[in-house]
This record gives structure tokens, sequence and C-alpha cells, in this order.
């Protein structure tokens, strides 16, 4: 399979229990929202492996950054502790053409990392690295030559996504300048 069309939508944390679940953290929304029968795939340096859900259930735990949301989770495939420790630190995908469409001037994280950010005038920032969710709104981290600057991802200073020349452009508030 291209894992150019894979999308990360969690990672695998540690087993939990006996029987074979194991501890999720998701990547955004798109985990949660997946049901019973849907698949997944672990992916392991070239090896895969589909993972068909039997359960989920969600947990919303108060971190540093933001709420972080980590899930407990019964595959088909996997029925013993040690099966789900072998898949631990893991990174679970799903084909891009299963994400929902999203409404104009939303994007998915994967789209938007890697971006060059330039400011309105034209100067280079860095490129998008990261995003941190937090509870009012994301935060985007840009890396420049090892130096981090944290930019609010809200629409007074995101001025334009443009994924087609791999750029976005913010009109930084005073302060960042």
């Amino acid at each position: 399979m291209d894992k150019t069309f894979l999308v990360a939508v969690g990672k695998v944390v540690k087993a939990h229990g006996v029987r074979g679940a194991l501890k999720l953290v998701a990547y955004g929304e798109t985990l949660g929202e997946m049901k019973a029968g849907e698949r997944l795939i672990s992916c392991e340096g070239e090896a895969e492996q589909f993972l068909t859900i039997k359960d989920l259930s969600a947990k919303t735990v108060a971190s540093r950054v933001g709420a972080l949301i980590t899930m407990i989770a019964w595959f088909e495939e996997i029925v013993s502790r040690e099966q789900a420790e072998a898949l631990t630190g893991n990174d679970l995908f799903v084909h891009r053409d299963r994400l929902p469409q999203l409404p104009a001037d939303e994007y998915y994280h994967f789209q938007l990392i890697g971006l060059s950010v330039l400011t309105k005038e034209g100067k280079p920032l860095g490129t998008l690295r990261s995003v941190l969710e937090t509870g009012g709104n994301d935060v985007y981290v840009v890396v420049n030559e090892g130096k981090e600057l944290l930019i609010p991802a809200i629409e007074d200073v995101v001025s334009e996504v443009d994924l087609l020349n791999g750029k976005l452009i913010v009109d930084l508030p005073e302060g960042l300048q």
C-alpha cells in the first residue's frame, strides 16, 4: 500500500488489560467518530497490519496544552496482552479518501504541516511543524533555524492558506512580530 495516501488518526500508547485492549491517543476527532467494523492500519516500518474495530470508548484528559483524547480500543485481530504490547508506539492510519469532507476554510492538520509560513508582507517565518490543540483555538508551531514561534490559529491572524503553493500567510499580532 502506498503510505502517501494514509493519514495518522491516533497512536497506540500501551496495552490495557489482559484481553488485548489498547490505550490510544487520538490525533483530532476522526478516530473518535469511527464505529465497530471500520478498519485501521497499524504501520511499523514497512510492516502493515489491518485492524477491525470491535469497540471504542473515549476519555478526555486535561493536559498542559489542552484536552487530550484517549481511547480504549478492542480490535477483532488482537486477543491477548502480548499482541497488544507488540503494537505499542505504532501510529494508526486510515486511507485519506475515508476522511470526511471539511467545510471551506477548514483543514486537516496533515494538510498544514510542512507549509511555509510568511507574513502578509512576504517575510518568511519558517515551516509549520505541528499543531497544538488547546481549549480555545489551535496554535501553530512554526520552526525557523531551530527556534519556535507559536502562532494562534485564529481568523484575525491566519490571512490565507494556500495548499497548492505550500504557503500559510499570517498577520501577526503585536508582540509576535
